[in-house]
């Protein structure tokens, strides 16, 4: 269990910078999913998607 608290869930450690993208991706996801044009529904996902798994796994401090 003391690996947990110290690595994360899954291996990570997520910091406030972390979780700010975590963040702004959702509200690009709750903002842009609802767009009647394709390109901006789905642009929104796939960019949230990216952006979310690199701040987690990509390690640019």
């Amino acid at each position: 269990m003391n690996l947990l608290a110290t690595t994360g869930a899954f291996g990570t450690n997520v910091s406030l910078d972390q979780l700010i993208v975590i963040n702004l991706a959702a509200i690009l996801v709750a903002s842009s999913f609802n767009a009647p044009q394709k390109v901006i529904k789905w642009g929104g996902l796939v960019i949230a998607v990216v952006t979310t798994t690199c701040a987690i796994w990509c390690n640019h401090h």
